[in-house]
């Protein structure tokens, strides 16, 4: 039937080999595929995922070929079981078709590729350690805390820690704005602010770990303004959407039961320094909730939509659905999925509306701010100024992605051509 080698007329894909489920990127369905041994992830068709899926070293390659027509009603020839296999091969990922050196080199090109990706003026990663194998001894004492006995109850205590601190928003705005408080009392608000950040990662790193995915990476993110702990779960795109919308949202979750003593300080505690310190938590805290969970931003909200819609990238797949839209007419997104056309077009939409009402609002405050300061004339130049600056900023980070993209083959992509 083909001329593929016969030591691969019963495949089998490598031991550790993961296939994730189905997401769409804009008219197509793709699958993760991951290497835990050199670290990369592939992204295969349904049509290869299907045949992969099945590589389990029982089936022969007549099996195969008759599953394959059975469900897709086409016939393989020995042009696409070579470039299949050829495939394979060049990733390294069958049984018993394996060359170190080629291992070794997949290896070092995945973490080139990440630390290229994370490298610039406007974004950085500084990994600090491997929380794997802390993640796996804590998991077995913490089993509990991920049934629904617990979750349900905490997110009832969550969403009552929310309301109440809208109820009580003006008081405890008025405690804020008092001032006057000693050193240690800012210092012991910093301190606990940045452990509850790390909670929240450590959150999204055990929940990818209790899912069955690996976490080996924990450390500090630059991305312009912003200096904050990130917790690296790249797995989490081998779970099922509702998993990875868990994986998700843990992180603001337990970032809003770290607020529970805080709340009981301020309720019963005197007034003093410590219930001060109770009521910036509480307001920082539920303030940084609530922006995670903002759709437009590239934070846990936004990436929590993209899970429960089972789209790979909602914001850049909306861009590409625009710009074939405006470009090409009608015609040109007649293959995205019917509902797939509705969420692109409304979250474009809306995400322009808020950008707009949040630019709007940012250069009025500023404007106001400057105008106070210099000048109505002067505040005009100085946001001109900062204005061609940002679209230079803008400019060049849209370059320095495109070369990026175009400096070579992704080490972590399959492309679906061959079946």
């Amino acid at each position: 039937m083909t001329t593929v080698d016969a030591t691969w007329t019963r495949p089998r894909l490598r031991a550790g080999i993961v296939l994730g489920p189905g997401q769409w990127r804009g008219e197509k369905l793709v699958h993760h595929v991951k290497d835990p041994e050199t670290g990369c992830y592939y992204r295969v068709g349904p049509r290869e995922h299907f045949l992969l899926s099945r590589m389990d070293g029982t089936r022969t390659l007549d099996d195969l070929a008759a599953e394959y027509a059975g469900t897709f009603r086409r016939r393989l020839g020995p042009e696409s079981w070579q470039q299949l296999f050829g495939m394979l091969h060049q990733r390294q990922l069958l049984d018993g078709a394996t060359d170190p050196a080629a291992i070794a080199r997949l290896t070092a090109t995945a973490a080139e590729a990440t630390a290229r990706a994370w490298r610039g003026p406007l974004s950085a990663r500084f990994p600090l350690f491997d929380p794997d194998r802390l993640f796996a001894r804590l998991l077995p004492r913490l089993a509990p805390l991920f049934s629904w006995w617990f979750v349900v109850p905490a997110l009832l205590v969550v969403l009552a820690v929310a309301g109440y601190v809208a109820l009580r928003l003006p008081e405890l705005l008025a405690a804020v704005r008092g001032g006057g408080r000693p050193v240690p009392v800012i210092l012991a608000g910093v301190v606990i602010t940045w452990a509850i950040v790390f909670l929240h990662e450590c959150a999204h790193g055990l929940t990818c770990r209790q899912f069955g995915g690996r976490v080996h990476e924990i450390g500090v993110m630059w991305r312009f303004p912003m200096l904050a702990p990130y917790c690296k779960v790249d797995d989490i795109v081998l779970f099922t959407p509702r998993r990875r919308v868990a994986t998700a949202f843990a992180g603001v979750f337990v970032s809003m039961l770290a607020l529970v003593p805080f709340v009981a300080i301020w309720v019963w505690g005197t007034r003093g320094a410590l219930r001060d310190l109770a009521a910036t938590l509480l307001l920082f805290g539920t303030a940084t909730a609530a922006i995670n969970l903002v759709p437009f931003l590239r934070l846990d909200g936004y990436y929590m939509l993209s899970h429960a819609l089972n789209l790979g990238d909602l914001r850049a797949d909306t861009y590409r659905f625009y710009g074939r839209l405006l470009r090409q007419g009608l015609g040109a997104v007649r293959g995205y999925r019917p509902r797939d056309r509705v969420v692109y077009a409304l979250y474009g939409l809306a995400s322009l509306a808020f950008a707009a009402t949040v630019l709007t609002l940012l250069v009025r405050y500023w404007y106001v701010s400057l105008a106070h300061w210099v000048g109505s004339g002067w505040a005009v130049a100085i946001l001109v100024a900062e204005a061609l600056v940002l679209v230079a900023l803008a400019a060049g980070l849209a370059r320095r992605r495109s070369a990026a993209s175009g400096g070579g083959a992704d080490p972590g992509k399959v492309t679906s051509t061959t079946v």
